[in-house]
C-alpha cells in the first residue's frame, strides 16, 4: 500500500547532495539532511508516524493471525533534542530555485549550511527491512545559499615534495 502525502519544510542543509548526486555507495542519489527546529519538526513527525501507523494497520488487515509484532525500519528523522534531522532523498535531480523563484543554474554548487525550503513526498512502505516511511525530494528553495567547490578555494597547505621513495624496479624473469 502507498500513502503518499505532499509537504513543505524549511530547514538547514547538512550533507547536501542537490547538485550532484551522492555516488559514495553505488549508483547516486540526490539527497540532503535538513535539520529543523523542534517546534517546526513536529508537524512533520506526526505526519510521518501516521504514514507508519496506515501502514501496520494495512499488514495487520492482510495478516490477520499473525501475532508477533513488526518489524519497523528506521525512520527518516534524528531527534538531537532542540534541533531534529530529516533525511531526504530521490533518485531524480530536485528543481533547484532561488528565494526570488528563479532557477538554479547547474554550475551552482549548493553546499552544507545553506538555508532552504523543500517540498518533498511521504511514501509509506512495508519490505522486507521492515514496516516505514520514505521522505522524496520534490523540489528545493534556496533562501540562503552557501556556495562551494570540490576544493572549497584555494589549497591551505604549502607545495609539498614527495618524500616517498622512488619505485624500485621490478625483476622480469
Amino acid at each position: 500500500m502507498s500513502n503518499e502525502v505532499l509537504k513543505r519544510i524549511y530547514g538547514k542543509g547538512k550533507f547536501v547532495y542537490l547538485t550532484s548526486p551522492d555516488e559514495a555507495f553505488g549508483p547516486g542519489s540526490y539527497k540532503v539532511t535538513l535539520e529543523v527546529t523542534k517546534a517546526d519538526a513536529s508537524e512533520h513527525i506526526k505526519a510521518i508516524e501516521g504514514i507508519i501507523s496506515k501502514e501496520v494497520a494495512e499488514q495487520h488487515k492482510l495478516t490477520p493471525n499473525t501475532t508477533s509484532p513488526l518489524k519497523r525500519a528506521n525512520k527518516p528523522y534524528q531527534d538531537y533534542g532542540d534541533v531534529v534531522a530529516f533525511k531526504l532523498h530521490s533518485k531524480f535531480k530536485p528543481k533547484l530555485w532561488d528565494k526570488n523563484q528563479k532557477e538554479i543554474g547547474p554550475d551552482v554548487a549548493v553546499w552544507k549550511d545553506s538555508t532552504m525550503r523543500i517540498k518533498y513526498k511521504l511514501n509509506g512502505y512495508d519490505q522486507t527491512i521492515g514496516v516505514g516511511c520514505s521522505l522524496y525530494l520534490l523540489s528545493v528553495q534556496v533562501v540562503n545559499l552557501v556556495k562551494g567547490s570540490s576544493q572549497n578555494g584555494k589549497c591551505s597547505f604549502p607545495k609539498a615534495e614527495s618524500s616517498l621513495p622512488a619505485p624500485e624496479e621490478k625483476a622480469v624473469y
